[in-house]
């Protein structure tokens, strides 16, 4: 019998084996191939239920190359189930103007001729009150996870807007759950601090249903200087009187800061009225010295300083003592209501949401303090803090910030 070929035998070795190799190759490419499908698909299905739970926000938060333009308001739907913000091609988030613009007003000596020095009788705005909380639809679970997501994006947004300072302080006023961001930090309250002067203020006079009437007498110069915003300094001269409530409701719903000093006055002085603000909260007291670097780098070793957390204390107690007994601070809920200096967070709810607030605007360090109680599903507290050189910018981050958390809340009740 004729013996195989040894060299035809390795060949058809050879050929063989290169077979089952190509035929693995060509199993393994399948197989990587099936996976990426599979796992494209997986992505795809969980970003569709991220749009469901929070619709328009999907890469808003982490964006680092958007242009902001002139703010919009969100476009909200009727039934209050979905509320989207509308974008542009240029991605246009939401974005507010927070320095007042000057208006015209009557020299010391026109005044001086004209005005009334006795006080204007002071009129109260109806009530405030609450409206009942919604249902909420979010497991517990839900919410933790969403209060999370949330927490991301804030800090996703801080982290994209380096040429900003932002501090963030959530806080719900039915659970006591809060959230921040950076809360902890020294952070300028300028006018916000009208609120823990007021709340100090009705503490001491509770059960007090008059007038306030004490009469007070505006000596424009104790005023002097550009650093005092003020609807008092810009109206009256020397001699003006007003009410004790009058000051109150300038302080708060005007951002006026003579009207601030007189009442702090009234208290006894700043020393006074720290020392009961502290009771409520002082991880930063107001007269702290402190060391902290503000949004373009620059040092500052100063007081004047408080935290987000302790404005969110501020606004938590202010809250509850209402629902306790609403006749001992009612005026400073009515006062915050009827605030006459806009909200950049209105532009993140639907239009008549109830946003009760105060902003401390400090130009000079370029800082914007947003401090509200928003009655929306829930009532809650919040506080955002940004320096930004210039105030649109600190609008626009306000107001996109204040988005997130419509977006969070709104998810819970749907």
């Amino acid at each position: 019998m004729r013996r195989p070929n040894p060299t035809f035998l390795k060949k058809a070795e050879g050929i063989k084996s290169s077979r089952k190799k190509r035929m693995l190759i060509i199993i393994l490419v399948a197989l990587v191939i099936a996976f990426i499908v599979v796992f494209i698909n997986s992505i795809a299905s969980a970003q569709d239920m991220y749009r469901l739970q929070y619709p328009g926000l999907i890469g808003a938060a982490t964006s680092t190359t958007t242009e902001y333009s002139a703010y919009q308001r969100p476009v909200h739907t009727t039934t209050e189930t979905t509320t989207e913000v509308t974008t542009t091609a240029t991605t246009t988030l939401p974005h507010a103007v927070l320095a007042a613009s000057p208006t015209p007003s009557p020299s010391p000596e026109e005044l001086g001729r004209t005005q009334n020095n006795s006080p204007d009788i002071y009129v109260e705005d109806p009530n405030f009150s609450f409206q009942p909380i919604a249902i909420q639809t979010a497991s517990y679970q839900q919410r933790a996870v969403m209060l999370d997501d949330l927490k991301e994006q804030v800090t996703n947004y801080q982290k994209s807007h380096t040429n900003l300072r932002i501090c963030y302080e959530f806080i719900s006023l039915t659970t006591g759950e809060r959230m921040g961001v950076d809360e902890l930090d020294p952070v300028v309250p300028s006018g916000a601090m009208s609120i823990p002067v007021s709340i100090v203020l009705y503490d001491k006079v509770a059960g007090v249903t008059g007038p306030l009437s004490e009469v007070i007498t505006y000596n424009s110069s104790n005023y002097k200087g550009s650093r005092y915003s003020s609807y008092i300094a810009k109206n009256y001269s020397s001699g003006k009187q007003f009410y004790l409530r009058t000051l109150l409701n300038y302080a708060v719903s005007k951002n006026d800061s003579i009207a601030l000093n007189y009442v702090i006055a009234y208290l006894g002085g700043t020393e006074e009225v720290l020392k009961d603000i502290k009771k409520i909260s002082g991880y930063i007291s107001y007269d702290d010295k402190v060391i902290y670097t503000d949004y373009s780098g620059k040092e500052y070793r100063t007081s004047g300083t408080i935290s987000c957390y302790d404005m969110g204390q501020y606004l938590s107690y202010m809250y509850h003592t209402f629902t306790i007994n609403p006749s001992v601070n009612q005026r400073l809920f009515n006062d915050m209501a009827s605030n006459e200096v806009g909200s950049p967070l209105a532009a993140a709810f639907p239009q008549g949401t109830k946003i009760l607030h105060v902003l401390g605007r400090n130009t000079e360090r370029k800082a914007y303090m947003e401090c509200a109680i928003v009655d929306y599903k829930e009532p809650f507290a919040i506080v955002i803090y940004v320096e930004a050189a210039s105030s649109d910018s600190a609008g626009t981050a306000i107001a996109t910030l204040g988005s997130y958390t419509q977006k969070f809340i709104e998810a819970c009740y749907k």
